[in-house]
């Protein structure tokens, strides 16, 4: 799919990852609908990308939200499921409200988004949904809770198994697997030590992944150092064997 003059909706823009994200597409000449939770920064960005691009309000947590926001963003041609939400506990001291808000969040509202982007999606016998993950989806290890990853394994099958769904539409599915990420991700508000082989990648190399899932239609890519994509690699094939 060619991005000039595609109408994109990008979720969690006002985080590092997504805020890259959002000026590489605007830089392509894509038409961006942004949300995400800090309406401060969502504003700056918009007013920094300059028109076409607009933003709006959203509680991802709540489906109601969800569609509304599709009604608002118009046609989109591109979804951009960005937003997530970090854990750094163990899962027994997780409260029931935190456990909550990560499965909705992680798992939940990208099933929503791309749920509501794809009757129109059908409509035009083209589109394209992309899934921000983690490598803490292909591989599971004790830098990431428990919950934390099993939203992104979850994330992981929703793409896989919604790809082969939608074969001979038109429409694509993508997911994007960022690894270590300098001054943004998870890790970057936490103190949170990465592994001895795990080194990092910038906001811009995950923003330049998304663009070559779309334009080549990957329906997977994995942007991490090379210890990670061997231990990511690893995994797909024994996961047991891919633990720490």
């Amino acid at each position: 799919m060619r991005l000039e003059g595609r109408g994109v909706l990008l979720t969690g823009a006002t985080g590092g990852i997504g805020g890259a994200i959002a000026r590489e597409l605007a830089a392509r000449g894509c038409a961006l609908t942004l949300t995400g939770r800090r309406d401060a920064e969502l504003v700056r960005l918009v007013t920094e990308l300059g028109p076409p691009a607009r933003c709006f309000a959203a509680d991802l947590t709540n489906l109601a939200e969800v569609r509304e926001l599709l009604d608002h963003a118009g046609p989109v041609d591109i979804l951009v499921a960005c937003a997530g939400l970090g854990v750094s506990q163990d899962l027994a001291d997780t409260s029931d409200e935190a456990l909550e808000e990560a499965i909705q969040i992680n798992l939940l509202a990208p099933a929503a988004l791309a749920r509501a982007a794809l009757a129109p999606m059908r409509q035009r016998g083209a589109g394209h949904i992309v899934f921000i993950g983690s490598v803490a989806g292909l591989v599971a290890t004790p830098v990431n809770s428990s919950i934390y990853t099993a939203t992104k394994w979850g994330l992981r099958g929703l793409g896989l198994a919604l790809r082969q769904e939608l074969h001979g539409t038109g429409i694509g599915v993508s997911t994007v697997f960022p690894g270590g990420v300098r001054d943004a991700g998870m890790s970057a508000p936490t103190e949170v030590a990465l592994p001895r082989y795990a080194g990092t990648s910038s906001p811009q190399d995950v923003a330049r992944a998304v663009v070559r899932a779309v334009e080549r239609d990957r329906p997977e890519v994995v942007v991490a150092a090379v210890g990670e994509r061997l231990g990511a690699a690893l995994s797909r094939v024994a996961p047991v064997l891919g633990r720490c």
